[in-house]
């Protein structure tokens, strides 16, 4: 089968078993191959596994955000839409008189950029509280 001029029977028979899972990995979340993993008893089951085992360890911060290459216009405006809904929701429920809970904004992707970007700024903040006599743990 050719895709995008590679030949995968030929990738296959090659034994090019690392060219086949980088060109897998690359699918995107909404394909065929997804679907059928994820409703496959053997891969759930081994999913479920990992995810209960990993539940212990620190929550990743990029859990649940989107890859940039599945975040198009359409999908920043359907989150700018939520995001706007969601204060609605909350306007109304404190024009009431109650309390609204707080609601965290739909994921966005988080691009190397704007990692290397807190990066930056929390080495900043570490060199400034440095200056005082603070240490980087009291952030």
């Amino acid at each position: 089968m050719q895709v995008y001029g590679v030949d995968l029977a030929e990738w296959y028979a090659a034994g090019r078993w690392v060219a086949l899972l980088d060109f897998i990995d690359m699918l995107p979340s909404a394909s065929r191959l997804n679907e059928a993993i994820t409703n496959d008893p053997e891969a759930a089951a081994l999913l479920a596994e990992q995810y209960l085992a990993s539940r212990g360890e620190a929550e990743d911060e990029d859990a649940g955000a989107p890859r940039v290459s599945e975040y198009g216009l359409a999908n920043k405006q359907l989150g700018d839409l939520l995001n706007e809904m969601k204060q609605v929701k909350q306007a109304i429920i404190a024009s009431a008189g109650m309390k609204p809970k707080s609601e965290k904004p739909s994921p966005t992707p988080r691009t190397g950029i704007e990692k290397a970007i807190a990066a930056a700024e929390r080495k900043w903040a570490e060199d400034f509280i440095q200056q005082f006599g603070f240490s980087p743990d009291d952030i």
